[in-house]
């Protein structure tokens, strides 16, 4: 059994993808061709946005959406603690004098908790220039967004929405990418719309932003060898472009295949030893790019039971941001429940082509261990 089946996706688009790629090959513009001009435009009107950047993954994306809002050692970045950590990375990559991190805990969603987070800006909200909160749409699920917008408002906030692992979920019926300033999609292999490689895409409904994020990802420059600011080499290969133009138009329906699967885990499990994941009301659409559960006790055991019957699983994430070696000196605001989940988790596979033999024998596994 595998954890995502990738093979099956490329059977499903090779037939379509491979005479695109042999016309690339022919044709020559693989950086910057038009294919990618082409992804851009699909991708930000299936997710609702005016405008979008393909960029060469989703840490760089993370990289350019916080250079777009000229942060300085004044400013603050607000994120919560089990994140992935390309989200420090990118703060503490930044080409520019660093802002400081705060770090706040997750509530029962998995999500910013934004009863920590309003509580530390009632305190501390004064103490900087700028706040910027970064929005993390975890496992599939949806932040809670209008009370993130209300926050914005409230405290004169920035947001990026870090919807790497939400592509296609949404929160009251909309996708998301509504409240952010800048929104950045991972587009790794194993997301659910993934490439045949690294790559990543930027949206916004700024047009100041986007053209300077044009930049950005081009050494700084909009016209060729005129630098304006300390850009990088973050472009989108076309051949990528190509890849993800073909698995979009394929995103909707595999994602109602993964919700399926995820019906069923729900269903179907009822060993009182496992945490099954909740999702909010808000959550109109969850895409469930991770099936996490949680498990009361002997993890460990529990897995290696699991893949005694074959089945892989993944703890997403083991160690939280304010436990890694490279964080020094940045903020803890909460994080008492990440680190009593990061104990706890566990990632089931999940992926559209599950067999129903599959599905079973997860959940039989499952139930029977004790």
């Amino acid at each position: 059994m595998q954890f995502n089946n990738l093979s099956r996706q490329w059977q499903e688009i090779g037939d379509s993808v491979l005479p695109l790629i042999n016309e690339l090959g022919l044709r020559g513009d693989f950086i910057n061709g038009k294919a990618v001009e082409n992804f851009e435009a699909e991708f930000a009107e299936y997710f609702g946005s005016k405008y979008g950047v393909g960029i060469s993954n989703g840490t760089d994306a993370l990289k350019i959406a916080l250079q777009l809002l000229d942060l300085s050692s004044k400013d603050l970045v607000i994120m919560p603690a089990n994140t992935f950590i390309a989200d420090y990375l990118a703060v503490k990559n930044l080409p520019t004098n660093q802002p400081k991190v705060a770090l706040v805990d997750h509530d029962e969603f998995f999500m910013i908790n934004v009863s920590d987070l309003e509580f530390f800006l009632e305190n501390e909200r004064q103490n900087y220039n700028k706040v910027v909160v970064m929005a993390v749409h975890l496992y599939g699920h949806c932040c809670n967004m209008e009370a993130l917008q209300s926050l914005k408002e409230k405290f004169g906030l920035l947001i990026i929405e870090d919807c790497s692992q939400s592509h296609g979920t949404r929160y009251k019926d909309k996708f998301l990418g509504d409240v952010g300033d800048v929104s950045v999609y991972s587009l790794y292999p194993g997301k659910n719309l993934g490439a045949m490689g690294d790559a990543g895409i930027l949206t916004t409904n700024d047009e100041t932003l986007y053209k300077r994020a044009k930049s950005l990802r081009n050494y700084g420059s909009s016209v060729k060898y005129h630098y304006d600011e300390l850009g990088n080499n973050h472009r989108l290969d076309t051949i990528q472009a190509i890849v993800l133009s073909a698995k979009l138009k394929r995103l909707s329906s595999w994602n109602d295949k993964k919700q399926k699967v995820a019906d069923r885990f729900m269903s179907g499990i009822n060993n009182p030893l496992i945490i099954l994941p909740s999702k909010s009301q808000d959550c109109t659409y969850h895409s469930y790019h991770i099936f996490c559960i949680r498990v009361r006790k002997e993890r460990d055991s529990f897995m290696n039971f699991l893949s005694d019957a074959s089945i892989p699983t993944i703890i997403h994430y083991p160690i939280p941001i304010n436990k890694t070696k490279i964080f020094q000196d940045d903020i803890i605001v909460s994080c008492s429940n990440t680190e009593q989940t990061c104990d706890e988790i566990v990632s089931l596979p999940i992926h559209a082509f599950m067999s129903d033999d599959e599905i079973e024998l997860i959940i039989n596994t499952i139930n029977s261990w004790r």
